[in-house]
């Protein structure tokens, strides 16, 4: 099968399907993955064919209006100023999915792409998949939209996801029409989750059902596989996995460090960081590995216990590691949990404060939202994150994930849909 792989947005939106084209590819089947430009040396480092999507994502979250609204670190905010982007460069971004589409025969998307790639796979008759690496969407009665998580129980319940998808609608509802219209296909008067929901194609949410069950309320073509991992022996992108020689040698110079980074997640207010980073190093004697990702920072303190770089090889650095630190993304989560680390969740908007609600109630780790982020609340979860109690729910948790297979369980969910 020719499959092209969509998506837009940030690394972590990416990252995963990294391991699920590899995984396609060794089933034998031809995969390109299509997205942001800026990805296309990290794609093309694991020999998977790449097909750029027009505009770049570090450029978006790094200009002066996007570093605005990444200070007031207001979700709503963030998510106009991502719609507003894409519609100034809708005529380009547009005629870049065509290009991609026309070039292949299934399509896999995931929720940042599907206003653009249902219209073209509705208009040239192509089969789709659907992925997230998200908390799930889809309207159960078992337990509320993390975000509406104040009460339990089964009407409220799927009340939420439909509150959920009306909000989402309001953002896409005039591009999508707008696109279909230019396609030739008829406007949209009902939500398009609801419209896309009716045709039941494959709907994969490509989490730990360790750390999410799947409800058994679902029809089924949702389906919980497990994380979507890179293999180790394809652990060789150059653009992503070489640690630096430096970093190899700060490891072997003192105990466990502390993994903190953000990744593409994009820091407004990097002095309150920086003053936070500060007082660990002066208050504690932990060590800190601090990746930068896609945030600028100036003026970072320079301490024996901090090692400073934008990215480092997860596979070959965690296991060296006791704690992490990060956004709660849930590739770097799944990454975290893997190595038996517990973690501490600062959520910044999206699916992340729902991460952060998960691991605390599981018992995992500690989530701070960042607007109550603080130097000494995050030097009090470091003390309680390597607890005894929370020590052996991760390494539990970590056993299980290990096991389940994510990889394997798409691939399979992928080929049987797409050969039916």
């Amino acid at each position: 099968m020719n499959i092209g792989i969509f998506t837009y947005g940030t690394r972590g939106d990416l990252q995963p399907y990294i391991a699920l084209a590899l995984g396609l590819i060794d089933k034998g089947h031809q995969v390109t993955i299509a997205a942001p430009e800026n990805f296309k040396e990290l794609v093309e480092s694991f020999g998977i064919a790449f097909h750029p999507l027009h505009g770049n994502a570090e450029e978006m979250m790094n200009s002066p209006e996007g570093q605005s609204v990444l200070q007031t670190e207001n979700t709503i905010k963030l998510m106009k100023y991502f719609f507003k982007v894409l519609h100034e460069i809708r005529v380009p971004l547009r005629k870049s999915y065509i290009e991609g589409i026309n070039k292949i025969d299934f399509i896999i998307a995931n929720a940042a792409t599907l206003p653009i790639t249902y219209a073209i796979a509705e208009k040239q008759n192509k089969r789709i998949a659907l992925t997230y690496f998200m908390p799930p969407v889809v309207p159960t009665t078992e337990f509320p939209l993390g975000d509406f998580d104040l009460l339990n129980f089964p009407w409220y319940n799927k009340l939420t996801y439909k509150l959920a998808h009306i909000f989402f609608w309001k953002f896409v509802k005039r591009e999508t029409n707008e696109f279909r219209q230019e396609l030739g296909l008829p406007v949209l008067k009902e939500n398009l989750i609801d419209y896309i929901g009716k045709q039941k194609p494959l709907d994969l949410y490509c989490l730990s059902p360790s750390l999410i069950p799947q409800p058994k309320d679902w029809d089924d073509n949702h389906k919980i596989t497990g994380f979507l991992t890179v293999p180790e022996n394809k652990r060789a992108g150059r653009f992503q996995y070489e640690s630096p020689i430096e970093l190899n040698d700060w490891l072997q110079q003192g105990d466990k460090p502390i993994y903190m980074g953000f990744g593409s997640n994009g820091i407004g207010n990097t002095e309150k960081f920086i003053s936070i980073l500060n007082a660990i190093l002066n208050k504690t004697s932990e060590r800190i590995i601090f990746c930068t990702g896609w945030s600028i920072f100036k003026n970072l303190p320079e301490h024996e216990n901090l090692f400073v770089t934008k990215y480092v090889n997860h596979g070959a650095v965690l296991p060296k590691c006791k704690a992490g630190i990060f956004h709660g993304g849930a590739g770097t989560l799944a990454a975290m949990l893997r190595n038996n680390l517990p973690v501490i969740i600062i959520s910044f908007y999206t699916d992340q404060p729902t991460w952060g609600k998960i691991i605390e109630r599981m018992k995992l780790g500690v989530h701070i939202p960042v607007k109550k982020l603080s130097a000494e609340k995050l030097i009090s979860a470091l003390t309680k994150v390597q607890s005894s109690e929370i020590r052996t729910c991760v390494t539990i948790i970590g056993h299980q994930i290990r096991n389940e297979n994510g990889l394997e369980n798409a691939v399979n969910e992928i080929e049987k849909y797409f050969t039916c």
